[in-house]
């Protein structure tokens, strides 16, 4: 094997056993290494990472060349560029290629300017020229609209960016050889000027987006990176996974990963909501095997509406926040109607249940057990036997459940209590003293499953329930204020958005303990009512 034709793969293994992109360049890497009979070289820099050079080895490198240092354990541009451009001007490589990821096309434009050589950024295509044995590529151009091919000049290494997906990874084989050398640098931490403050990884996709059901995709008009937050959280509220076009991703709203296109993933989910999207043809090769597209934009001309199923001309921006509140409260009202059913053990149809709606919002949202304990402030077993419906939870835990998925309570009411409350709030019991006061929400609703009162406390006031007496469950929800809230012998101190769940025959007396008025919505459900 001749060794004087190298063709080199940085190796960026961050999350390396789910993030493929690099197993894919190598793959590349080696298939042009093989052609002139070379080798493929990735240049690994991090610590304590033999089990991820010996996975390179696997996946067809015949070398890697190692740098292991603590400074190295995180990723900083500075620091690699440098490292790196030392180890070229030592070897001396044919081709240096590089994963598209952010720091990918972070780090390769600082180290082609350091080499003074060519970059190509985002091949979809390399070949060697076999006449004149130099490298060419191809790569989209003028926003994806045509494909360029691309030429280096005698300058080496010729580098190049991978766009993920582009091409295929070599299987793992374990009888591959190659050999691993430790390479001993000096690295100092003087050479650092950028240093990482803090970092977190974004979630996953449940599934890959090229098999995801329903894809809810985000571009330019989603103006920003709160605005593409919507796409997020519809594509969350319908169990689905978020795509993008090219300027959503360069603008970092969203990672690689989503990106959709002919740089990006070709996907065929039984739905596609998109998003702010023109419908530009590099974004459009990739959607078209969506059983059903629905599109928003406000351009009526817009061309994805020729290919859409269904389209809404509206500011992306002004509707989804709508259509997200609209499908909370229906999911939520299905919520409400299966808690009722699984207390009165009412056989309303179908096979859903309470506790498998839970496990499906739950798992829609992509929290474990033990998160939706946490933001429910029960325990993780308590939420397997919810979903596993051993249990019915007390009717507290529906408010608790509202604060978690950021559901409007109202949602636990019924149709009924909604218009008894909109059209009959006339007909509602209404006290008031000096120091308090209080209405019922749902009036004539005594023989219901559930009461509702609005209670206000004024500043430094105490306030004891004596005229309203009741057995059953209750539990209060904090709107504004801070409240104390004595049961028996014990006080509870609650600030805005937080509840309390207790039996309502016990002794319980309420006072506001801040200087501003305090208000809350005790619900009530009559012990007969209690499963």
């Amino acid at each position: 094997m001749a060794d004087d034709f190298q063709v080199w793969v940085f190796g960026d293994h961050r999350n390396f056993f789910q993030d493929r992109l690099t197993l894919q360049v190598l793959a590349q890497a080696r298939r042009l290494a093989d052609k002139r009979k070379g080798l493929a070289v990735v240049v690994l820099l991090g610590h304590e990472v033999d089990d991820i050079a010996k996975e390179y080895i696997a996946h067809g490198a015949h070398r890697v060349l190692k740098i292991d240092h603590p400074l190295l354990a995180n990723y900083q541009v500075d620091l690699f560029t440098s490292t790196i451009c030392d180890l070229i001007h030592e070897h001396g490589p044919d081709i240096f290629l590089l994963g598209g990821s952010d720091f990918g096309r972070e780090l390769a434009p600082r180290v082609a300017k350091r080499l003074k050589v060519g970059l190509c950024a985002d091949c979809i295509e390399l070949e060697l020229d076999s006449e004149t044995g130099k490298l060419t590529a191809s790569s989209p151009a003028f926003g994806g609209s045509v494909v360029a091919g691309i030429a280096w000049s005698e300058s080496r290494p010729w580098m190049a960016t991978i766009s993920p997906g582009i091409f295929k990874e070599q299987g793992h084989n374990e009888s591959f050889r190659g050999e691993i050398v430790r390479v001993e640098k000096n690295i100092d931490e003087a050479q650092i000027r950028v240093r990482t403050v803090s970092s977190f990884r974004e979630p996953k996709q449940a599934r890959p987006l090229e098999d995801a059901n329903v894809v809810v995709a985000g571009g330019r008009g989603m103006k920003d990176v709160n605005g593409f937050h919507y796409v997020r959280e519809l594509a969350m509220m319908l169990g689905g996974e978020v795509g993008a076009t090219r300027p959503a991703v360069d603008e970092h709203w969203t990672s690689h990963d989503n990106l959709i296109g002919q740089t990006g993933k070709s996907i065929k989910p039984r739905m596609l909501i998109t998003c702010g999207t023109s419908g530009a043809i590099q974004y459009t090769a990739g959607i078209k095997e969506a059983e059903t597209i629905v599109a928003v934009n406000r351009d009526p001309h817009a061309f994805i509406f020729q290919i859409a199923d269904l389209g809404v001309v509206a500011d992306a921006n002004s509707f989804l926040p709508a259509l997200i509140a609209e499908i909370k409260g229906h999911q939520f009202q299905e919520i409400a109607e299966l808690y009722r059913a699984s207390r009165t053990q009412e056989d309303i149809g179908g096979d859903s249940t309470f506790g498998r709606r839970i496990k499906s919002l739950r798992e829609d949202r992509k929290l474990t057990t033990g998160q939706l304990a946490s933001q429910t402030g029960e325990t993780p077993e308590f939420i397997d036997r919810v979903e596993k419906d051993t249990i019915t939870p007390p009717v507290s835990f529906l408010l608790q459940l509202a604060r978690a998925f950021d559901i409007d309570p109202s949602n636990f009411l019924s149709k009924q209590e909604k218009i008894e409350i909109g059209e009959k709030r006339h007909e509602s019991f209404f006290k008031r003293t000096q120091d308090y006061s209080y209405r019922t929400l749902t009036a004539g609703a005594a023989d219901k499953h559930l009461r509702a009162f609005m209670v206000t406390i004024e500043p430094k006031k105490r306030h004891k329930i004596v005229e309203y007496k009741h057995p059953g469950e209750e539990f209060i929800y904090v709107m504004s204020g801070e409240l104390e809230i004595t049961l028996g012998s014990k006080a509870h101190h609650l600030k805005p958005g937080e509840t309390i769940h207790f039996n309502s025959e016990t002794k319980h007396r309420l006072r506001n303990i801040c200087e501003e008025k305090c208000e809350l919505i005790a619900f009530s459900t009559p012990p007969e009512r209690i499963v």
